[in-house]
């Protein structure tokens, strides 16, 4: 049986530096599995699209994402639309888009997963014109994206999410947001608004525990106007998925949401953060072809 031809994207920097690490024997390491790989790295952030794009013409038929769910969101971009899969091989911090899929933990097993990985079709969101994977979200979520960006250089990535949050609950407060979904307006301060296509962020938040990756609507979560010690305890109950009350947080399940801020405020998609002045958020259905258990 003729073995799919694979490129590997790998992001260097990813896991402080394992990605540069494991460019020498990576083809190797997944030949062992049956696969045939070529391997690449992105010379620059924002390249990995560009490079999926190319594989896509060269007829490559699945590209495999090395690094984390920042990574694997870049690669989306170049292949959403198309028939070529998406493969993962998770070393970043939070890794939660692996999660969703089922892929291992142990970098050991991830060849033997792909190999034997079946091919389903899900949806991906788009936010301001760029394909995201797994949730895409303003207001305290992008806050402490920053701060774990931060912290994770000192304490490492595990620990970083958690400081992360304790330090945005400490210092954030909820912001005037025009929030809109599938319509329907929502005004006022908010702690956060996120559309979820996954289950989890934050490294293991179970921020969505009903969202579905082909189910064709997001979960939209919507956080109100939470003082420091109700945000605590929605911190709490949010690794296990309870934190949803209908009345203070929100899931509501939609295909578009559409946020208009005041001022500038930061945003995050798939855990990469950057400022915003408003999100402009719709799901695609069945847009893109992955490889999950």
């Amino acid at each position: 049986m003729t073995r799919a031809r694979s490129l590997a994207i790998v992001n260097p920097a990813a896991g402080k530096g394992i990605g540069a690490k494991l460019v020498p024997t990576l083809a190797a390491d997944l030949g062992e599995s049956g696969l045939s790989v070529d391997v690449v790295t992105t010379p620059a952030p924002g390249e990995a699209a560009r490079l999926a794009s190319l594989a896509v013409e060269d007829g490559y038929e699945q590209v495999i994402a090395v690094g984390g769910d920042g990574t694997a969101m870049e690669v989306a971009n170049g292949l959403v639309g198309t028939d070529t899969a998406l493969a993962l091989y998770p070393i970043g911090s939070g890794n939660d888009f692996s999660r969703a899929l089922g892929y291992p933990r142990e970098r050991k097993r991830v060849g033997a997963f792909i190999a034997s990985a079946r091919a389903r079709r899900i949806d991906v969101g788009e936010c301001n014109g760029r394909i995201f994977l797994n949730a895409a979200g303003v207001g305290i979520d992008g806050y402490v994206a920053e701060r774990v960006l931060a912290a994770s250089r000192i304490v490492g990535p595990t620990l970083g999410y958690l400081v992360g949050a304790l330090v945005g609950i400490a210092t954030y407060r909820p912001r005037q947001m025009r929030i809109t979904i599938d319509g329907e307006v929502r005004e006022g301060p908010h702690m956060m608004v996120a559309a979820c296509n996954g289950t989890h962020f934050g490294s293991g938040m179970r921020v969505a525990p009903d969202a579905k990756l082909d189910d064709g609507v997001f979960d939209i979560i919507v956080g109100g106007d939470l003082g420091r010690w109700a945000s605590l305890v929605a911190l709490a109950k949010i690794y296990r998925g309870t934190h949803v009350d209908g009345k203070t947080i929100l899931a509501i399940r939609g295909t578009s949401l559409d946020v208009d801020l005041p001022r500038e405020l930061t945003m995050q998609a798939d855990g990469e953060a950057e400022r915003t002045n408003g999100l402009r958020i719709r799901i695609r259905p069945r847009a893109l072809t992955v490889l999950a258990r």
